[in-house]
């Protein structure tokens, strides 16, 4: 089984690992590398979808907590609970 890299940086140090390592350990040791690379492409494309799409990303609406309001009524131990919030639209007008 050979290992081939994507990058030429990983590509540069497999071939180095082979030449000063035995087999047993070189493959050992490009198995591993090759996880990083992988991780590293993984990182890295991620990091650019975020850049990409920020950009184009609705800011987050200003929610306001929810209002709590309680007082006792004619029945002990079951009071009158009240719970409202405010809220706006969050769509622009021209999107419907």
């Amino acid at each position: 089984m050979i290992i081939e890299f994507r990058l030429p940086e990983f590509k540069a140090i497999a071939k180095w690992l082979d030449k000063k390592l035995s087999k047993p350990l070189a493959f050992f040791i490009k198995g591993w590398l090759y996880g990083l690379e992988t991780a590293w492409i993984d990182a890295k494309t991620s990091a650019a979808i975020e850049k990409g799409i920020a950009p184009h990303v609705p800011s987050d609406p200003v929610i306001e907590p929810p209002t709590y309001r309680s007082e006792p009524s004619e029945v002990e131990g079951l009071d009158i609970i009240q719970s409202t919030y405010e809220f706006t639209r969050t769509r622009d007008k021209n999107q419907d």
